[in-house]
């Protein structure tokens, strides 16, 4: 065997296992959203992708990440530290270290009925991925009647935002024990719509949950 022939052996094995790696890539479900850890040899697919940058993300791990998954990446801002985007990150939310799970709730809420309303990846991105930093909201109501719990919950949600603030875009979850009526719902955007930019972009999601007299809301938004 010739020194040719071994070297063409080697690219010919090289190239059927990147075939079959892109093929396995094609095959693979596609979740919604992810959270992605730096020390992974191997990054699942998604949609939308997050991380916590207090995890200890550098320039070259991004860059491994977004080589492996090509989708859009935020990065959770949990404390006081920072992260240059390097062109990888595509918006930056600031939010609690245990609020981190309902931070990407709210988006696979908003994306799970995305073909219902209208929106996609593309519409979440130019919302929340600006170049001014988004912040997470939220509040729980409980006991309460559900005629009351809903309006209450939103009042109390969008009172935590600065009146001087010009909000530019939104994604608001609900989660209740009951999808909500129209009624109900015409409250939440009657709330929301007082309280923004005419020219804002809002996106709302709904989730149920099996819990009594119980309503969570959770948003992130953008401000002027």
């Amino acid at each position: 065997m010739t020194v040719d022939s071994i070297y063409k052996d080697k690219q010919t094995l090289k190239n059927d296992i990147n075939e079959e790696h892109y093929d396995e890539l094609q095959t693979k479900p596609v979740a919604f959203t992810t959270l992605y850890k730096p020390q992974a040899d191997r990054y699942r697919l998604s949609e939308v992708g997050f991380i916590v940058i207090e995890d200890g993300w550098d320039e070259q791990s991004l860059l491994n990440l977004q080589q492996q998954v090509g989708c859009t990446l935020f990065a959770l801002q949990t404390t006081d530290k920072h992260i240059d985007r390097f062109e990888v990150i595509d918006g930056i939310i600031i939010c609690k270290a245990d609020e981190v799970e309902q931070v990407i709730s709210v988006f696979e809420s908003v994306l799970y009925d995305r073909d219902k309303v209208g929106i996609d990846v593309n519409d979440i991105k130019r919302s929340c991925g600006s170049e001014k930093t988004a912040k997470f909201i939220h509040t729980r109501i409980t006991g309460m009647p559900d005629s009351e719990q809903v309006k209450s919950a939103v009042n109390h949600l969008l009172n935590q935002i600065p009146e001087d603030l010009s909000i530019q875009y939104m994604m608001l979850d609900i989660e209740s024990d009951n999808k909500l009526s129209l009624d109900e719902f015409f409250s939440v955007t009657t709330a929301v719509e007082n309280r923004i930019a005419d020219d804002s972009e809002v996106f709302y999601g709904n989730r149920i949950i099996d819990k009594p007299e119980h309503c969570w809301m959770g948003a992130i938004y953008v401000a002027g």
